[in-house]
């Protein structure tokens, strides 16, 4: 264990904090965006008649499964537009959280709460911005029903920590700010 990730670091006011830094794979969305074209081009050759079944089908089941592929290949390819793959999408560090989609830095000052869920397939960390954060902030973050005021943070995708690390990060961040 390094000396950052140590107890010893908390009590030392001078000692690197770590920042974590969450970036967007553009090699996963490629592969995601080739498997669903992959299903979609052999589902249409399927629904087309160019390929038989050893089952006769009509092909109108394939052909819907298909079309679904398609809606997935576009909403995912406008939504990957909307994202500048040079820089980070989210950054967690001391001072605070900042995100491509956020107007400005959220202080952990401005945290309520931080949820993180026991269950074994939970992904992400939750955090609860106060009532009474700044309004751009809330205005940006009441966009996404049903997590009204949340910010999610998946912990098992952060380069170079592991699931645990990132969720003790997060809390002394959390508590630190309670303290003071």
């Amino acid at each position: 264990m390094t000396d950052e990730h140590s107890p010893a670091a908390d009590s030392d006011p001078n000692a690197t904090q770590p920042i974590l830094v969450l970036r967007g794979s553009v090699r996963y969305l490629f592969m995601f965006l080739g498997v669903m074209a992959l299903l979609f081009v052999y589902l249409s050759l399927i629904a087309l008649g160019q390929i038989e079944m050893s089952r006769p089908t009509s092909g109108v089941g394939e052909g819907l499964f298909a079309i679904l592929f398609l809606v997935v290949i576009v909403y995912v390819a406008v939504k990957a537009r909307q994202v500048d793959f040079r820089k980070p999408t989210m950054v967690i560090g001391p001072d605070g959280i900042a995100g491509q989609k956020l107007p400005k830095l959220i202080p952990w000052s401005m945290i309520e709460r931080v949820d993180i869920p026991q269950a074994g397939q939970a992904g992400f960390i939750y955090l609860t911005v106060r009532k009474d954060a700044d309004p751009e902030i809330l205005e940006q973050l009441r966009k996404r029903q049903p997590l009204e005021r949340t910010v999610a943070i998946p912990h098992r995708w952060v380069p170079g920590f592991s699931s645990s690390e990132v969720k003790d990060i997060v809390n002394r961040y959390f508590e630190r700010s309670r303290q003071s």
